[in-house]
Formats: structure tokens, sequence, C-alpha cells
């Protein structure tokens, strides 16, 4: 069995990095976690480790997974913001990543958006930052 994780992140970091765009300026795509103090721009995209079940028999192993997308917006001072770019931002990458990609190593069988979440904002002396959470379900078949 081949763990199918660097590929998926590969496939839908190629899918958002360049194309979400939000007042004329590019969303940066990371996949790591970026702190308060470290961002470079009030918006950016976090694509997190994917969860995997593995399926199927021993010789055409299939991957059933999640990858949560995570969309940050960032606004400086107190009652400051709005969901506004955050529900643009996430709407721009669920019609960019729900589709099956070709897959190097493997063929993707399903590729979907299965949830978009909105938690309640957060404040700390730095401002709000308004989240929303995408869910991307896909199963994955090793060739």
């Amino acid at each position: 069995m081949k763990d199918p994780t660097n590929v998926i992140i590969a496939a839908l970091h190629g899918a958002l990095d360049g194309n979400v765009s939000y007042g004329g300026n590019t969303i940066p795509v990371y996949t790591r976690v970026i702190e308060w103090g470290d961002r470079d721009y009030d918006q950016y995209i976090e694509i997190a480790e994917p969860s995997l079940d593995e399926d199927g028999p021993k010789d055409a192993y299939i991957s059933d997974g999640t990858v949560t997308i995570n969309v940050f917006d960032f606004f400086e001072g107190k009652n400051e913001g709005s969901w506004t770019r955050a529900n643009a931002i996430s709407s721009s990458i669920t019609q960019l990543i729900d589709t099956t990609f070709s897959l190097s190593g493997f063929t993707q069988i399903l590729g979907r958006v299965s949830g978009i979440e909105s938690p309640d904002y957060t404040l700390d002396d730095g401002g709000a930052v308004y989240q929303k959470i995408i869910t991307y379900q896909f199963i994955i078949e090793e060739d």
C-alpha cells in the first residue's frame, strides 16, 4: 500500500495556488500553520493533512478520506470585519476543488466538497479572525 497523502495535497494545492483571489489580490495557499505575527496577508488558505481509512482487497488498496481546507480572514482593530471576504474566498475554493483530479500512481474515484462550516469569529488584542472550514472528501485507488 502506498500513502496518497502527498499526492492529494499536491493536487489540491495545484488547483488553488494562484487561482483564488479577492479584491484584486491573489490569496496565498499554505500546507502548514501560519501564526498571527508571521502572516504576510490578511487572508490565506491552509490545506491540512488528510484523514485516511484504508479499505479494499490486498491487491487493490483504496483510501477513503477527507482533507480540511481552512480559510482565514484577519481584521485588525476592535469591531472590525464581516463574513463577506471569507464567504467569497470559500465559494471560489469550492468551485475549484469539487472535482476528481488526475493523480500520479493513483486513480481518484470520488472527489467532492462534503461540507462547509463557519465557526464563530475569534477576537483577540490584534482584531478579529473569520474562518471557513471546507471538507473535501475523496476515494483514491492505488494503481
